[in-house]
């Protein structure tokens, strides 16, 4: 057996396997190339990395808007709201996953992050849930921008960076997601 072989490189691959990295950077890079909304392959790899179980109505809905907005400039709550009155859900998770994948210093609001900043969503009718995550959302954004001050977020950008060089053109909001996304 040869033994000439790159540990850094490979534990650098298993954990960035284990973390999605991999799958998330080719989402980022077809975003812009292909049409989202046709590409089974696009759409595969995203469902599958965002956990999409959605029935193909609510996905055909969802992947022609980000095709239509993803060259534009798309907010949280416009794609919140577009959702909302397409399909009848309010999905702050989808819209900021579609978000983030437009614009990678944009927060995803997965249940582990949320989990993690102490946010819940709550609200006594879909309208008020609605209007709650666009607040959130933007308590979520100022929680990044604060965050990303300081010594500890400095620290978790470095040690990414350094486990994980292939990975350093990532966003140093998705570095810190990813590391949120970590803690259980």
């Amino acid at each position: 057996m040869d033994m000439n072989f790159d540990v850094n490189k490979i534990f650098q691959n298993r954990l960035a396997t284990s973390m999605g990295l991999d799958k998330y950077q080719y989402i980022i890079e077809q975003v812009g190339k292909t049409d989202v909304s046709k590409d089974a392959d696009f759409q595969r790899v995203f469902n599958g990395f965002y956990i999409v179980r959605r029935n193909l109505e609510w996905r055909k809905i969802y992947y022609e808007l980000f095709e239509q907005v993803k060259n534009g400039f798309p907010t949280f709550a416009s794609i919140l709201i577009h959702l909302y009155e397409c399909t009848g859900n309010v999905e702050p998770s989808f819209s900021s996953k579609m978000l983030a994948s437009i614009f990678p210093d944009k927060p995803i609001w997965d249940r582990y992050v949320v989990n993690n900043l102490n946010i819940q969503l709550d609200g006594a009718s879909k309208r008020e849930k609605l209007e709650n995550a666009i607040a959130l959302y933007t308590t979520m954004e100022k929680w990044y921008e604060d965050f990303l001050q300081t010594d500890k977020a400095k620290e978790c950008i470095e040690v990414f960076d350094r486990v994980l060089p292939d990975y350093n053109r990532i966003s140093k909001i998705k570095k810190i997601d990813s590391i949120l996304w970590s803690i259980r």
